[in-house]
């Protein structure tokens, strides 16, 4: 499984030095304006961080010759949609740590457990949707799962321009993220265990 994962790591090195530092410039600017919502930045920054580097597997795996070479590999369908789930999960850790990093050492932004909890579920939320999005890929192809890539990132655009000067922690003051992240826990399990089906199933 490791070696899938630096497989991965290796086809996109480049793509992932880009995604950190997208990370870096798109939080600083935002902070700097002034944008007092820190969970903005860690709903816009990981989604399109984890974008490129995941796109660009699937492309290179969107075609039988690849696909046929894993699949001889001595490694369970299990360990291998496990390896990409480890490598979404990665991409989506270090852009949020990131994030992390230039607020606290840049702007001075402290952090409390309830902050942490909304900051895991929002994680768990987007490893959600890769998952779902690597499942269209298992089932059909790259185009399948590129296209809701492109519907999901103009949703997310339109919904940032519309909530940039919300404050979205006083709307959702009273919401008890910790439900919502023992939920997103259940469901990616369960989603993982479906895209092992699909991939078996291709």
């Amino acid at each position: 499984m490791f070696a899938l994962i630096k497989k991965d790591i290796i086809f996109t090195k480049k793509w992932i030095l880009l995604s950190v530092v997208y990370a870096v410039v798109v939080t600083w600017l935002i902070m700097h304006e002034g944008a007092t919502n820190i969970l903005f930045t860690f709903f816009l920054v990981p989604f399109f961080v984890t974008s490129l580097p995941f796109t660009k597997i699937m492309s290179i795996e969107d075609n039988s010759d690849t696909r046929d070479f894993i699949r001889r590999l001595p490694v369970s369908k299990y360990l291998v949609v496990l390896s990409r789930v480890v490598f979404i999960f990665f991409m989506l850790l270090i852009s949020s740590i990131s994030l992390f990093v230039i607020q606290t050492i840049g702007f001075n932004v402290e952090y409390n457990t309830d902050m942490l909890i909304k900051i895991a579920s929002i994680i768990l939320i987007f490893l959600l949707y890769f998952m779902l999005q690597l499942g269209v890929f298992y089932k059909y192809s790259y185009h399948a799962a590129q296209s809701i890539l492109v519907i999901i990132s103009f949703v997310a655009i339109v919904i940032g321009f519309i909530t940039e000067n919300i404050d979205l922690v006083k709307c959702f003051k009273n919401f008890d993220w910790s439900i919502l992240l023992f939920i997103m826990a259940i469901i990616n399990v369960i989603v993982y265990f479906i895209d092992t089906k699909l991939y078996a199933g291709k």
